[in-house]
């Protein structure tokens, strides 16, 4: 059992031994059960379909334009993959660890994530709700770039990551970690209510939030 602590919050990483699984084809349409699986390449780009990943490797893997839903995710590492314009709307992640892959664009809903690691990531322009958080949620070294957040970002980690131009819209945010990314330009602070930022945040944002609470700033 493999722990990563990041941001004060221990996270429980997947434990896999890609030796001991089968090699495996993407098959990701329709009705899908993949268990003890590594796969490694494949075009499932703009694929329909509905089930579950458990104990899995998937890397250097097209998901692009796709729609999974309901999905969930179980012991898994998702390496290299690309997620940008996929539709998600219904995911539950457990021990999810997303590593060097592409979600521009994606509309991802996690209806509970609980142990999810997601680094070197860029999920520019997506749109991102979680709906509910349990053990850690971290994001690391992440772009989100004009991304939109919904829902609960409770105890949610944002470690050096680029949230420029992001746009927040969230119902709770008590304890979100957003020390140590890049806030420029980001909207809705006023829904971050309970959020942890740095001294020097808080200076370069003050205008913003002065603007965005409906104060007018004049020389």
């Amino acid at each position: 059992m493999e722990f990563r602590e990041v941001a004060g919050r221990k996270i429980r990483l997947p434990s896999l031994d890609r030796d001991e699984l089968a090699a495996g084809a993407p098959g990701l349409r329709g009705e899908f059960d993949l268990t003890r699986v590594a796969i490694t390449g494949g075009n499932c780009a703009e694929v329909t379909g509905e089930g579950s990943i458990a104990e899995s490797v998937l890397s250097n893997v097209d998901l692009s334009r796709s729609r999974l839903a309901p999905l969930e995710l179980s012991n898994v590492h998702l390496v290299d993959t690309e997620l940008s314009n996929a539709t998600l709307p219904a995911t539950t992640a457990r021990r999810v660890h997303v590593e060097a892959s592409r979600g521009i664009g994606v509309h991802l809903v996690f209806r509970q994530a609980s142990d999810f690691l997601a680094e070197g990531c860029r999920f520019d322009y997506a749109t991102i709700e979680l709906e509910r958080v349990k053990q850690a949620v971290v994001f690391q070294g992440c772009s989100f770039r004009e991304a939109m957040f919904l829902g609960d970002l409770s105890t949610v980690a944002f470690v050096e990551c680029d949230l420029e131009g992001a746009e927040f819209a969230v119902r709770r945010a008590a304890d979100c970690d957003l020390r140590s990314s890049n806030l420029r330009a980001v909207r809705g602070l006023r829904t971050l209510t309970g959020a942890k930022i740095s001294t020097e945040q808080a200076v370069a944002i003050a205008v913003s939030l002065a603007t965005q609470t409906g104060l007018v700033v004049e020389d």
